[in-house]
């Protein structure tokens, strides 16, 4: 069996993070002070992970740096192996994603992301927890291992208090997710 190993340089994966989010992160020549200060004030992790690209190919991934969980409370970074927790609430028909938290102390305003491949397959598997009352929709993208491009995915929306199921049959090191909405009675609830 082949085994692929990386080190992702933070730098340019925040800076890509941030630019798919229309965010702006100034960075000096040495920014991994920056990525240390910011992981200061929000949660951050120093992602590593296995994905199985086929029957015999692993690859190996693992980060230099802590990276944020919760991008300026737009957008979520979720990688293989991974269970996020994200404080939000809703006033008046919109959503506010609040902080990432290491761990979920209150399960009544917390969505909870759960991102795994399958056993035995390269297939990925995202478990997507709502404890609101209210239908909530994302905006998806992913990346994969031989591409720094980030890719449109289709997402359903998560019924309230309920749990959502999303599938796709090849490997991803890394799920974004943005652009949380309330959904209306008027909003049409389909997948795209």
């Amino acid at each position: 069996m082949n085994v692929l190993r990386t080190r992702f340089r933070t730098r340019l994966i925040i800076a890509l993070l941030c630019l798919q989010a229309n965010l702006s992160f100034a960075q000096s020549a040495d920014s991994s002070l920056d990525v240390k200060e910011l992981c200061k004030q929000v949660f951050c992790r120093t992602p590593s992970f296995t994905l199985q690209l086929n029957n015999k190919v692993v690859f190996e991934g693992a980060f230099e740096t802590p990276l944020p969980v919760l991008i300026n409370k737009k957008l979520i970074s979720v990688f293989p192996g991974e269970t996020v927790f994200i404080e939000a609430s809703i006033n008046n028909g919109a959503i506010r994603l609040e902080q990432a938290v290491s761990t979920n102390a209150h399960p009544e305003r917390t969505l909870v992301f759960k991102f795994q491949q399958m056993d035995k397959k390269k297939d990925m598997l995202l478990e997507v927890e709502n404890p609101f009352p209210e239908d909530i929709k994302f905006k998806m993208g992913y990346m994969q291992t031989n591409s720094s491009k980030i890719y449109a995915t289709s997402s359903c929306p998560v019924s309230g208090k309920l749990k959502l199921f999303e599938h796709w049959p090849y490997p991803i090191y890394q799920l974004l997710i943005t652009q949380a909405k309330v959904l209306s009675q008027s909003d049409k609830k389909v997948c795209n």
